[in-house]
C-alpha cells in the first residue's frame, strides 16, 4: 500500500516557520513502506519560511496570511500539484498534518489568527476527501495503523515511546 504523508511529519522544514513536525514512526515506516510525501504550500510556490495563513472563508474559497496577503492561488495550486502526485502514485490513504490550512483533516484554525480551532479541512485535505483517499492526522497515529494493517508491526512503538 503506498502512503501519502505531508512531508513536514518526515522531518523536513517546510512548514511556515521552517521547522518540521517528525514523527519516528514515520521515518522508520519510510524505510519498509512507499511512503509519497508532499508539501502542498511549497508545491504552489510559496517559500520557506512563510508568514502563517489560515483559511477565511470557504464560499467562496479565501485563504489569508497573518499580513492579509491573499495567498489562495497558491493553495489551491499546491494542493492540485499534491493531488495528482497521490493520484499517480495510487495513494488511497493518507497521514496529514493537524491544524495546517491545506493538510489538516480534522481540524482547523479559525482565520482570526488567535489559535482558535473550529472543525474543517484545509484546502488539500478537501480535495484529498473528494477522491476518496482516507484521511488521519498525526494524533490519530493508533487509528492510522490499525486501518493500513500494521498495528502490530509497530505496537512495540507505543509501549516504548512517550511522544504520544
Amino acid at each position: 500500500m503506498k502512503i501519502g504523508v505531508s512531508r513536514c511529519l518526515l522531518g523536513v522544514n517546510c512548514t511556515y516557520s521552517g521547522k518540521s513536525h517528525p514523527l519516528d514512526i514515520l521515518i522508520e515506516m519510510d524505510k519498509r513502506h512507499s511512503i509519497i510525501p508532499v508539501c502542498p504550500e511549497v508545491l504552489g510556490g510559496l517559500p520557506i519560511p512563510r508568514d502563517p495563513a489560515e483559511i477565511q472563508s470557504l464560499e467562496p474559497l479565501k485563504v489569508e496570511t497573518i499580513n492579509h496577503q491573499d495567498v489562495t492561488s497558491e493553495y489551491i495550486l499546491g494542493a492540485q500539484k499534491a493531488l495528482d502526485i497521490f493520484i499517480k502514485n495510487g495513494v488511497q490513504v493518507a497521514l496529514l498534518k493537524f491544524r495546517s490550512p491545506s493538510c489538516g483533516c480534522d481540524g482547523i484554525y479559525d482565520g482570526s489568527f488567535q489559535h482558535q480551532l473550529i472543525e474543517g479541512q484545509g484546502v488539500f485535505a478537501r480535495m484529498c476527501q473528494k477522491c476518496g483517499i482516507q484521511l488521519f492526522h498525526e494524533n490519530q497515529i493508533e487509528e492510522f495503523l490499525k486501518y493500513i494493517g500494521k498495528e502490530d508491526d509497530y505496537g512495540t512503538y507505543f509501549k516504548d515511546s512517550t511522544s504520544f
